[in-house]
C-alpha cells in the first residue's frame, strides 16, 4: 500500500498511521519506497491555533475518496491532551474518507491498539461516570453503542475478578510450542515437522531446568503462586509421560496452597485422549480448553485442522466425563469456507455440550500464516459476516447464561472485530485478565513465552523473552533472566529480596 504523510504535529508516528489503515484495508504491508499500489492513503495533519487539522484521502483502485476534521481540546467528553487530540482529528477524518469509500463504519471507530476495556477502566479508575465513559467512547473514539457496552461491562466485571488479588500475587505460563499440523490462519510460534518433534525430549529437559529455576525466583521474592496456565501450541499433543513430567515438574517445586486456578490447554481434539485428561485432573488441573474453532468438517480441511467434527464432539465429552470445574471451546469468526448458518451452528453444538466457557476469536492473518499467501478470501474489507457473527454470538450466549469477561483485538481482524471469552459466572479464567490488563507479574518458561514483571504500583513493566523457536531457544544460554528480575524487584518487597 502506497502510504503518504506530511505530519506537521509532535504528536503521531507512522505506525499510528499504518494501524489507521488497517482499519479499513486489513492486512496491507507499507514498503518503503513503493510509489505505485492499488490502494493508497494520504495524510495530512497540522496544527494551528491550538486547534488540530487533518485530511485524509484515500483511494482503493481508481476510486478516491477524502475526509476532513478540525478539533481542538476543548471538543472532548473528558479532558485531553495534544496526542490525544491529533489521534481524534486524524482518525475521524479517516472513517469519513473510509466511510464514503466503503460504505461503512469500522465498529470500534477509529480505536487502535489491542486493549479497549483496558482504556475504559483507566477512565473508571480515575473517577469518570459510566456515563461519560460511554459518551466518549461512542462521540469522541466513534465506536458503536453495542461495542462500547460490552467495553464497560467487561471492564465491571474485571474489576471485581481483579479486586481479590494484590501486586504479591503472579502468575505461571509455561508454553509447548508444538502442533500435529500447522493451521492455515496460525499466529502462534507452533511447529509440526518431524525435525522439531525430535527436539521435544531436548525441550523438555530445558523447560525442566527453566521451571525449577523459575520456582527459585517466586520463593525468594516473595510471592504467591495464584495462577498456572499451561499452553502452547498444543500441549496435547505431548505423551502421557511427558505431560507427567512437566506436572510433577510443578507440584514438585512450587508452592501451590494460594493456587486459584490450574488451566491445560489440550486444544486439539486429534490429541485429546481420556487417558490424558484424567492424567492432568489428577494433578490438580481445574479448567481444559478442548478447541474446534469450527464444526463444520468442510471449513476445518480448508483451514487445516487435520481432524473432524466427530473427534472433536469425542474429545469435548471425555473432558465433561472428567469433571474440571470450568471447560472451554474455542470458534473462529470469518473462517474462509464459512458463513453466518455455519457459525451459529456451531455456536449451538458448544453451548448444546454444556460448555461454561466459550471463547469467540475474529479471524485474524499475521503475516507468517499460510493463509497470509492466499489473499482471495481473507481480506473481506467490510467483514460483515464477520461481524454479524460476532455480533450474534454476543446476544445467544448471554441468552444462555455466559457472560463476557475479557476482550483483546488484534490487527489484521476480519471485519475490524474483536476476541471475546465469555463464562458463565464463577467459572472464568483469572489468568486471561491478569495478563491481559497487565496489573500482575506473569513468569513464563519456554521458546516464544514472555515474562512480564509488574511492579507494586503498577507504574513499571518490563519483559523478558525467551526465543522464539525451539532451536534457538535450546541454543540460548541458560538461565531465565534472574538478573533482572531481581534488579527489578529490588527494594519492591520491604526494601529487598528475600532470600
Amino acid at each position: 500500500m502506497v502510504l503518504n504523510i506530511d505530519n506537521r504535529t509532535e504528536y503521531l508516528n507512522d505506525y499510528h498511521f499504518q494501524t489507521l489503515c488497517m482499519l479499513y484495508f486489513p492486512g496491507e504491508k507499507f514498503p518503503p519506497g513503493i510509489t505505485e499500489a492499488e490502494n493508497k492513503a494520504y495524510f495530512f495533519l497540522e496544527e494551528t491555533e491550538n486547534k488540530i487539522c487533518a485530511k485524509v484521502k484515500l483511494c482503493a483502485g481508481v476510486k478516491c475518496e477524502e475526509g476532513f476534521a478540525i478539533l481542538s481540546r476543548d471538543d472532548f467528553t473528558i479532558p485531553v491532551d495534544g496526542g490525544f487530540t491529533a489521534q481524534a482529528a486524524v482518525g475521524v477524518a479517516y472513517l469519513e474518507a473510509g466511510y464514503k469509500l466503503f460504505g461503512f463504519l469500522p465498529p470500534w471507530g477509529y480505536l487502535t491498539g489491542l486493549r479497549p476495556v483496558k482504556r475504559a477502566r483507566y477512565y473508571l479508575d480515575k473517577g469518570f461516570d459510566e456515563q461519560k465513559v460511554f459518551d466518549l467512547f461512542t462521540n469522541d473514539y466513534k465506536v458503536s453503542e453495542e461495542k462500547t457496552r460490552l467495553s464497560l461491562n467487561i471492564a465491571a466485571r474485571e474489576a471485581k475478578m481483579l479486586k481479590p488479588y494484590n501486586h504479591k500475587d503472579c502468575c505461571l505460563y509455561i508454553a509447548v510450542p508444538f502442533c500435529p499440523t500447522r493451521c492455515e490462519y496460525c499466529s502462534f510460534v507452533s511447529y509440526s515437522n518431524d525435525k522439531l518433534f525430535k527436539t521435544i525430549p531436548d525441550y523438555l529437559e530445558r523447560l525442566d531446568e527453566d521451571l525449577i529455576r523459575t520456582a527459585e525466583v517466586i520463593k525468594n521474592t516473595g510471592f504467591n503462586l495464584r495462577s498456572v496456565y499451561i499452553g502452547g501450541g498444543t500441549p496435547s499433543v505431548l505423551s502421557e509421560t511427558q505431560i507427567g513430567r512437566i506436572l510433577d515438574r510443578v507440584t514438585e517445586k512450587f508452592d501451590l496452597s494460594k493456587l486459584n486456578e490450574f488451566t491445560f490447554e489440550s486444544g486439539r481434539p486429534d490429541t485429546t485422549t481420556l487417558s490424558k485428561l484424567s492424567l492432568v485432573k489428577s494433578y490438580g488441573v481445574d479448567r481444559v480448553s478442548v478447541n474446534p474453532q469450527t464444526t463444520r468438517d468442510d471449513v476445518l480441511k480448508r483451514i487445516g485442522r487435520a481432524h473432524t467434527a466427530k473427534q472433536f464432539f469425542d474429545a469435548a465429552n471425555a473432558a465433561l466425563s472428567v469433571g474440571f470445574k470450568s471447560i472451554n471451546g474455542d470458534l473462529i469468526a470469518g473462517l474462509p469456507g464459512d458463513d453466518f448458518e455455519g457459525f451459529t451452528k456451531s455456536l449451538e453444538d458448544l453451548i448444546g455440550l454444556g460448555f461454561n466457557n466459550i471463547t469467540v476469536h475474529t479471524l485474524s492473518v499475521k503475516n507468517a500464516a499460510p493463509m497470509r499467501f492466499d489473499e482471495s478470501e481473507v481480506y473481506d474489507a467490510d467483514g460483515v459476516n464477520a461481524r454479524n457473527c460476532v455480533s450474534y454470538s454476543y446476544r445467544r450466549l448471554r441468552e444462555t447464561g455466559l457472560s463476557p469477561y475479557y476482550l483483546y483485538r488484534q490487527k489484521n481482524t476480519v471485519g475490524n472485530a474483536e476476541n471475546v471469552g465469555y463464562a458463565v459466572p464463577g467459572t472464568e479464567c483469572d489468568y486471561n485478565v491478569l495478563m491481559m490488563e497487565e496489573t500482575n507479574t506473569v513468569f513464563a518458561c519456554g521458546a516464544s513465552a514472555i515474562t512480564k514483571l509488574v511492579a507494586g504500583d503498577g507504574g513499571k513493566i518490563e519483559r523478558i523473552a525467551f526465543p522464539k523457536y525451539p532451536f534457538e531457544y535450546l541454543s540460548a544460554p541458560h538461565g531465565i533472566g534472574e538478573d533482572k528480575i531481581y534488579n527489578f524487584f529490588s527494594g519492591g518487597f520491604d526494601g529487598k529480596i528475600l532470600f
